[in-house]
């Protein structure tokens, strides 16, 4: 068990928020539509949460360059709420 290391669990977890941020970078017109990305967008959420608490457990133990993964989270969190309220206006 020598070669499994922490960086075999660590850096999927810090790449996977930034390619859930392009993910919905590419898909936000579906949320604006809470017809047909109402399930889209919560499951993003949730999973954007998720990340987020492991990210900040990695950004304090591991390495610093969790606060990318932590920053992604953040602005699919954020973003979400902006485009319901674009799209309700």
């Amino acid at each position: 068990m020598d070669w499994l290391t922490i960086g075999y669990a660590a850096w999927p977890l810090m790449i996977a928020p930034v390619l859930m941020l392009l993910l919905f970078i590419k898909n936000r017109e579906l949320i604006r539509d809470p017809r047909r990305g109402a399930n889209f967008s919560q499951t993003i959420k949730i999973v954007a949460v998720m990340y987020l608490f492991w990210n900040l457990i990695g950004a304090i133990g591991y390495s610093r360059l969790a606060v990318i993964s932590v920053l992604s989270s953040l602005t699919i969190l954020v973003a979400d709420r902006q485009l319901k309220r674009q799209a309700s206006a």
